[in-house]
C-alpha cells in the first residue's frame, strides 16, 4: 500500500469520525440526547498504564535474557565436556588399532563377522 493510500484512508477515517461527532454535538444541542456519551480513558491513565506495561515487559525479558544465559553456560560447559570425552575416546581406539594387538583384534573381529558372530539377532543354530 502506498503512503498515498494510507493517508487517503486515514482522511476518511478523519473525515467520518468528524460526521460522527458533528451528529452528536447537534443531537445534544437539539435535545435528542441528554448526555454526552462517557470519553474513553484519560491520556494520562493510558499513559500511566502503558508505562507500566513496558516496565513489567522489560522486568520479564531482564528475567527471560539472564535464565538463557545461564542455560547457554550450562549447555556451553557440557558441549565442553563431551567434545572431551569424544577427543579421548579417539585417542583410545587409535591405541587399540595400532600395533601388533590392533592388528590381531581387527583380523579376530572379521573373523567373527565372516562366521556369523558379531551384531546379529542371536547365535546360528547348525
Amino acid at each position: 500500500m502506498s503512503e498515498r493510500e494510507q493517508r487517503d484512508e486515514r482522511v476518511e477515517e478523519l473525515m467520518r469520525a468528524n460526521e460522527q461527532l458533528a451528529a452528536e454535538v447537534r443531537n445534544l444541542t437539539l435535545g435528542y440526547s441528554q448526555t454526552p456519551r462517557p470519553a474513553g480513558m484519560p491520556a494520562s491513565r493510558r499513559l500511566a498504564r502503558l508505562l507500566a506495561e513496558r516496565d513489567r515487559l522489560q522486568a520479564e525479558l531482564e528475567t527471560t535474557r539472564t535464565r538463557l544465559e545461564a542455560e547457554l553456560e550450562q549447555v556451553t560447559a557440557h558441549r565442553a565436556g563431551l567434545e572431551a570425552q569424544n577427543q579421548e575416546l579417539a585417542r583410545e581406539l587409535a591405541l587399540l588399532s595400532e600395533g601388533l594387538g590392533g592388528v590381531l583384534r581387527n583380523l579376530r573381529a572379521r573373523l567373527i563377522l565372516r562366521a556369523g558372530g558379531g551384531a546379529g539377532p542371536g547365535p546360528r543354530e547348525r
